[in-house]
């Protein structure tokens, strides 16, 4: 038996456990939500140990040539995004296809943007694109996050706005997505911004999702602001690495 046949039956192993685990989560999530997707909250609190597993794959995919050095981060990236995007259900590309990230669709792949503010580093992590006829999301994925020139969390709040669409975010107590119309104030945890799909936007027409960053005591003291813009096209909006302003 080669290196390469024991590499997949290894990966394919893998996979099926955490897949396992997935629909675990997932048949209980069913019950007691009525789905059939991991909810919100699932996936957080699945991602840590996807990510590390994913890390670890990539490093394998690239010592055996399936998957180019300079490809990794986005392989990294369309990885983490399926997995949002389909509720836990996406599926784990482990092997040597040409051009196979070119293929993949924007509303597959997370995008990580980042903005240099007086207190720090804005970072944003999001999805390239998004549709309300095409997500298991209740939105647009935003999660954001503020690091000092040493990488070090700096202390904030994010107060979230827009004129078009509105938020939402996971409600622990209640076990659901609430809709909080169009602000919301938190200390960091992930947002869901959506709006009506879109049907003949005009040519031009933009989508702006504000942020402002906070006192970590006071909410009337911005401490620095910033903002999305979304292009539509389709039935929804993309986005790309020009898109934080």
């Amino acid at each position: 038996m080669n290196q390469q046949s024991v590499f997949y039956k290894v990966a394919r192993a893998a996979v099926a456990c955490l897949l396992c685990l997935c629909i675990w989560i997932g048949v209980a999530s069913a019950a007691s939500e009525g789905g059939v997707l991991l909810s919100a909250e699932d996936l957080r609190t699945l991602e840590p140990a996807y990510d590390a597993f994913l890390q670890k794959l990539a490093d394998v995919i690239v010592e055996r040539g399936l998957l180019a050095p300079e490809d990794r981060e986005d392989w990294l990236l369309y990885q983490m995004g399926d997995y949002y995007q389909n509720g836990g259900y996406g599926m784990i590309a482990a092997m040597f296809t040409p051009n196979l990230l070119d293929e993949a669709r924007p509303q597959d792949a997370m995008l990580r943007l980042e903005k240099e503010m007086n207190i720090g580093t804005l970072h944003i992590s999001t999805m390239r694109a998004y549709s309300p006829l095409d997500s298991a999301q209740p939105g647009l994925l935003l999660e954001a996050s503020v690091t000092d020139n040493q990488g070090m969390p700096v202390a904030c709040r994010l107060r979230w706005h827009c004129e078009q669409g509105g938020f939402a975010v996971w409600d622990a107590l209640g076990g659901k997505v609430t809709e909080v119309g169009n602000f919301c104030v938190n200390d960091g945890r992930p947002t869901y911004w959506s709006d009506q799909p879109v049907s003949g936007a005009e040519p031009g027409a933009l989508w702006r999702i504000g942020l402002d960053l906070l006192d970590p005591y006071d909410d009337a003291k911005v401490l620095g602001s910033a903002e999305l813009v979304l292009k539509p096209e389709g039935s929804g909006w993309v986005l790309d690495e020009n898109s934080l302003r």
